[in-house]
Parts: C-alpha cells; sequence; structure tokens
C-alpha cells in the first residue's frame, strides 16, 4: 500500500422502524441519529471519501425485525467529512477532528449539547428499544 496515507471518514445515518407496530398504545416519534468513523487507506481525501461512500451504501442495506415486529432500515443521508491521520495509528492517536465557526458566545452547556447532545431521559431510552433486533433481544 505504497504511498497510501491513513484517513478516518465521518458518516451520517438515518434508522427507522417501518410498518405497524405490534405494541399496544400509540408510539411517539423516533428516528435514531448515527454517526460512524470509519478508518480507510487511500491516496488522497477523495479516494477515501469514495471508499467511505462504498462502505456507507453497504452499511445500511443491512434491514432487521424489533420486537415490534416492524421494519428497520437504515439511510445513508449521503453527507461525509473526512480527517488525514498524520500520525502512526497507536494508542491515543487521535483519528476524528471537527472544527466550528461561533457566531455568538453559547455556554459551555450549549457547546456539549451541540456536539455530544442531550442527555437522554429514561422514555427516550425505552425508545432505543425500537431499533433493537429481535434476535439481539435474545440475549439481554
Amino acid at each position: 500500500m505504497k504511498n497510501k496515507r491513513w484517513f478516518a471518514v465521518k458518516t451520517l445515518y438515518i434508522t427507522r422502524a417501518v410498518g405497524k407496530s405490534s405494541g399496544k398504545g400509540k408510539q411517539a416519534f423516533a428516528e435514531l441519529l448515527e454517526e460512524r468513523v470509519v478508518l480507510f487507506q487511500a491516496a488522497t481525501p477523495l479516494a477515501a471519501v469514495k471508499a467511505a461512500e462504498k462502505d456507507a451504501k453497504e452499511y445500511s442495506q443491512y434491514t432487521y425485525t424489533n420486537f415490534e415486529n416492524q421494519s428497520v432500515r437504515t439511510e445513508y443521508l449521503k453527507a461525509c467529512d473526512v480527517f488525514e491521520i498524520y500520525e502512526s495509528l497507536d494508542t491515543g492517536v487521535e483519528v476524528f477532528a471537527s472544527t466550528g465557526v461561533l457566531t455568538k458566545k453559547p455556554s459551555k452547556n450549549d457547546l456539549i449539547t451541540r456536539r455530544l447532545g442531550k442527555m437522554e431521559t429514561n422514555s427516550t431510552i425505552k425508545m432505543r428499544k425500537r431499533f433493537m433486533s429481535k434476535e439481539l433481544g435474545s440475549y439481554i
């Protein structure tokens, strides 16, 4: 793999439970937003993005049935962010970084929420079950 460098590529996905639920009562709206950061060796950032997009398409083709007999599907949002890794891979090496220009002075909590999301409530944690496969449930 001469002249190839390491790149971390972030891709974004939405996962939805589709179809009528076998559960009782009306369900609140819930979709799962997923960010994946995957390592690729490539000669250029563009080549790394092309590899990541191929991987993302394959990743998003997997469909399964959840506990409520709904089909769970993942959609690739066709969004990539690439980061070249300049150091040798080892423990503690930065594999992804992202920056953003702030035009207002937000609080530290606002910044944390913007990048890491809010702490999940018990009801939100229960919604996650909607995205769990029936097979996985046998291990819980």
